[in-house]
């Protein structure tokens, strides 16, 4: 069946469109609906979605990426669908049903991401999906007209009544107008936030890591410790000898009773202490123990941690960001407290994941930390300290939430410097990686924040050929997402053997190389064989020579043999793509003397290889010998003008 249509082919799509809802209908039924009105209903609900894929998306009636369920129920629907908002709740349910029927009829496009991801994005957007199609001001002009009139009592069924309500409407005066449709004259709509396609971990995987998440295993201790029952203070805090057992047994780092110099200060309330106020508001908030009657005691819930960890994930990360990864860990009554500082910084706790998250991999918390630098500076003005000092504590307040969101299990932490810093010793720099949890989460909360956050997997079938040919479209982080789809489908040994082939059918040496880099990141161990394989190609000798020597494989003195300049100018134009003019000049060095390099230019013009001029020009530009770098541009000339009579 075919399932894509242009927008000029109405018949054809209507055609599609009666097929489909039938079919539906009769799954429907199969599937527990036997009421023939709900299955109806469903079916026509699903059908204002595929009207919106022909007249406004991309025509792909298979394809429903989250992207798509986002505009559909978040921009489009609000703006023209004209269903009052207490019956609008159905859509969702039927737009995941029929996301379902075409999955079961083997007709949805599985690129468009994992069906599970799809239907938990449909079902975190429903409540509002509810809420925008109850708000005018997201209306568009002719459903606030059609409502404004249904308001009056205008039955919309009665042009002649619409008429003569619009008659009367146009004459009212220019403020009541406004007042009735605030979207009568709408700018154009911001586009939503637009990351690149991430490749989503597997369930098992996403599961795997949940499971670990180290604040579990401290809220599965705190309850058990607590059992049924310790008594809390008058202000609801832990006792102290509560809170000294506890610190030892979650391992929360704080210190009872700090001494400094010869001065001892005596902890005297348990909120002194900030890692196990945190972990005990955060299990509070997740619902694994519960204040009653001035005792805290385990939920019955809690039970499920030993036996299910990972069921609790999703769960204490909503908490923890309900409490702010960071005030959670403040106390708003201590000295320099900054709760709008902090406020924002916790407001911009997804935001700070999304350069991790399209990163695919490590990102420098450096990064993050000048990013929201520079949005405190934006929103705050700061009187009493230095910019320099403020910045450097918005530094260890980020760093502080890195800490949170790792205890929670969403990100890793690595290359850490322990710097002395106000109010103790913080964790600085390095950087941080999602864990394949923390990216099926942030993927989720990124599209319930209206972000357009794609999945990708489009070309997790395709050749490697296809793959390295699709790089210049898809940038470097989505070349980075649909890399790691596309080796997901296959076997280490299955990639590489494909990766090795489509090195050596390529002509493009930029696309050669990048091939090369892949075969490393599939493993040098197992690559490594087909590596020297390629080795033996004198096309591709210099790249996979390259290769061998950069992973430990070959001495350097393996790139420059002296009666084989060709495969040398190749070995130059790699290191110059590689590591810029600096590698260049260190790998031609292997040539000898600057007066051998010298003259060893007068051989590499002669030399056919599309390398060769690029190779010159750059030697030319930038060798610190003025001898070698005057013989390589009498080169380049010399090339030209062989090359123009050749």
């Amino acid at each position: 069946m075919r399932l894509r249509f242009d927008p000029e082919d109405d018949q054809g799509f209507d055609d599609t469109r009666q097929r489909l809802l039938r079919r539906f209908d009769e799954w429907l039924r199969e599937h527990g609906f036997p009421d023939p009105g709900q299955a109806i209903e469903m079916a026509t609900d699903a059908g204002v979605a595929l009207d919106w894929k022909h007249t406004y998306g991309d025509g792909d009636l298979a394809s429903w990426p989250t992207r798509d369920v986002a505009e559909f129920l978040l921009d489009w629907c609000p703006r023209k669908l004209s269903v009052p908002q207490a019956e609008c709740h159905r859509l969702p349910v039927a737009l995941g049903a029929f996301l379902e029927f075409l999955d079961a009829e083997g007709l949805r496009d599985a690129s468009a991401g994992p069906l599970v991801a799809v239907l938990g994005a449909i079902e975190a957007l429903a409540p509002d999906y509810v809420e925008a199609m109850g708000d005018p001001s997201q209306f568009g002009m002719a459903k606030a007209l059609f409502g404004a009139a249904a308001a009056d009592g205008v039955n919309l069924g009665d042009d002649d009544g619409l008429q003569a309500w619009m008659a009367d409407f146009n004459a009212r005066p220019e403020d009541e107008r406004k007042r009735l449709l605030p979207q009568a004259a709408p700018g154009v709509r911001p586009p939503r936030p637009q990351l690149p396609p991430v490749f989503l971990p597997g369930e098992a995987a996403v599961r795997a890591s949940a499971a670990v998440a180290p604040v579990l295993e401290k809220f599965a201790a705190l309850a058990d410790y607590v059992g049924e029952g310790r008594k809390l203070t008058q202000k609801g805090h832990l006792s102290l000898a509560d809170a000294r057992a506890l610190v030892d047994l979650l391992h929360t780092g704080d210190v009872m009773d700090p001494r400094f110099g010869e001065r001892i200060f005596h902890t005297v309330s348990s909120k002194e202490l900030p890692g196990l106020a945190q972990v005990f508001a955060w299990a509070k908030r997740a619902g694994v123990v519960r204040v009653v009657h001035h005792k805290v005691v385990a939920t019955k819930g809690s039970r499920r941690l030993a036996e299910d960890p990972g069921a609790f994930f999703d769960r204490a990360v909503t908490a923890l960001l309900d409490l702010g990864p960071l005030a959670s860990q403040r106390d708003p009554d201590g000295w320099f407290a900054w709760p709008e500082v902090i406020a924002l910084l916790d407001g911009l706790a997804l935001p700070m994941l999304g350069g991790p998250y399209a990163a695919q991999g490590p990102f420098p918390l450096d990064d993050i930390v000048a990013m929201v630098t520079d949005a405190v500076f934006d929103t705050f003005e700061f009187r009493s300290r230095s910019d320099e000092d403020v910045a450097r504590r918005i530094a260890a307040d980020v760093s502080d939430m890195m800490d949170s969101l790792a205890l929670a299990g969403v990100l890793t932490r690595s290359g850490l410097e322990d710097t002395e810093a106000e109010g103790g010793e913080r964790r600085r720099g390095g950087s941080v990686e999602l864990t394949p949890a923390g990216t099926a989460i942030v993927a989720r909360l990124l599209v319930e924040a209206g972000c357009d956050a794609p999945m990708a997997g489009r070309l997790a079938e395709a050749s490697a050929v296809e793959l390295l040919e699709a790089a210049d479209d898809l940038g470097f982080a989505g070349l980075v997402g649909e890399v790691q789809a596309w080796r997901a489908r296959r076997t280490a040994e299955q990639a590489a053997r494909e990766m090795a082939g489509a090195a050596r059918q390529l002509e493009d040496p930029g696309l050669a190389t990048l091939a090369l880099m892949l075969l490393a990141d599939i493993g040098v161990e197992v690559s490594a064989p087909m590596v020297r394989e390629l080795a033996v190609e004198r096309r591709l000798r210099g790249l996979a020579t390259c290769w061998l020597v950069d992973h430990g494989l070959e001495p350097a003195t393996a790139l420059y043999d002296p009666d084989d300049v060709e495969t040398f100018v190749a070995v130059l134009a790699c290191r110059l793509a590689t590591g810029g003019p600096e590698a260049l000049v260190d790998a031609l060095a292997l040539a000898g003397s600057h007066d051998q390099q010298a003259a060893l230019m007068g051989r590499l013009w002669r030399l056919p290889s599309d390398a060769t001029m690029g190779v010159l020009e750059a030697i030319g530009a930038t060798h610190p010998a003025k001898a070698v770098a005057k013989a390589a541009r009498k080169a380049c000339f010399q090339h030209r003008s062989w090359a123009a009579t050749a």
